[in-house]
C-alpha cells in the first residue's frame, strides 16, 4: 500500500499520527516504518514521509509477527526476467525494476514485499544489456559466493542468428576450449532451428555468448538465458520478478 497518495487537509504524516495515538515517539515511528513494521489498514508501509487520514487503522507489528509475514530469513533472493537494454552486472543500477507492480501474479512465496528487499542485492551471474532472460539476485552472501563458482553451474541460452548456422560452424564453436584465458568446462552448442541455437555453458563473462558465436563467423541478433543451474525462467514475463521459493534449489 502506498499512503503517499493521501492528500488534503486531513492527511498527516504517518509518524506524527503514530505519536498522536501514543504508539511511540515520532523518531521511533520513523525507525519502525523504515524496518517495515508498520501496518496501515492491514498493509505494510515502509516509506518515510507517508501520509494517512485520521480514520485509518495503524498497527505496529511485533518482530515475530513480521517474520512470519516476510521471508523465512532476513535475506531474500529474487528471480527476474531481465529486458533487453539493461545491463545486469555488478555495479550496474537496476533496482528500480523491483517494485510490486512488476511482481509476477503467480508468485507463490507468500512474502510481503518491503522496500529493503531491493537493497544490497548481489548479481553473481551477470547478463549483458543486449540479452534477455533469467537473472538471480540475492541478499544471501553465501549463496552469492556459491554461485560465483561459475564452473559448477550450467547456464542455458537460446541464441538467434542473422544467418543459417552450418554443421561445420557449430562444430567450430564446440571445439573452443578457452575463453578470456579461462578453460570452458562442459559446454555444448546445438541447433534448435535453422537460425536458432541452444547453448549450454559453464562460463559467465560480458559478451561470452556473441563472442563464442563470432569464433564460428556467426552474428547474434538476440539471445535469452532460459536457465541457471536447476532454476528455469519459467512463466516469468519480460520485466517481471518473483521471490525464490524455499524448496527451489539452484
Amino acid at each position: 500500500m502506498s499512503t503517499d497518495s493521501q492528500k488534503g487537509p486531513e492527511a498527516i504524516r504517518l509518524s506524527k499520527r503514530m505519536a498522536e495515538l501514543g504508539l511511540c515517539s515520532r523518531t521511533q515511528a520513523d525507525v519502525l516504518i523504515a524496518e517495515g513494521r508498520v501496518q496501515v489498514d492491514g498493509q505494510i508501509v515502509d516509506v518515510l514521509g507517508s501520509r494517512v487520514l485520521p480514520h485509518q487503522d495503524i498497527k505496529i507489528l511485533e518482530t515475530d509477527m513480521l517474520s512470519s509475514m516476510l521471508a523465512p530469513s532476513d535475506k531474500v533472493t529474487l528471480l527476474w526476467h531481465k529486458p533487453a537494454g539493461v545491463a545486469a552486472w555488478p555495479g550496474e543500477e537496476y533496482t528500480q525494476f523491483f517494485v510490486p507492480e512488476n511482481r509476477a501474479a503467480d508468485d507463490r512465496s507468500g512474502i510481503v514485499w518491503i522496500k529493503k528487499h531491493r537493497s544490497r542485492l548481489v548479481t553473481p551471474l551477470g547478463l549483458d544489456a543486449d540479452a534477455t532472460g533469467l537473472v538471480l539476485l540475492t541478499q544471501d552472501v553465501r549463496l552469492a559466493q556459491k554461485l560465483a563458482q561459475i564452473n559448477d553451474y550450467e547456464q542455458e541460452y537460446l541464441v538467434w542468428l542473422d544467418q543459417v548456422a552450418s554443421a561445420e560452424q557449430i562444430d567450430a564453436m564446440n571445439a573452443v576450449k578457452m575463453f578470456d584465458e579461462q578453460p570452458i568446462k562442459g559446454w555444448k552448442t546445438s541447433r534448435q532451428s535453422e537460425q536458432q541455437l541452444r547453448m549450454v555453458i559453464r562460463a559467465n563473462a560480458e559478451g561470452v555468448v556473441p563472442d563464442l558465436c563470432d569464433v564460428a563467423g556467426l552474428t547474434v541478433t538476440a539471445y535469452k538465458r532460459n536457465r541457471i543451474g536447476r532454476l528455469p525462467l519459467g512463466s516469468l514475463e519480460v520485466g517481471q520478478w518473483r521471490y525464490l521459493l524455499p524448496n527451489e534449489k539452484v
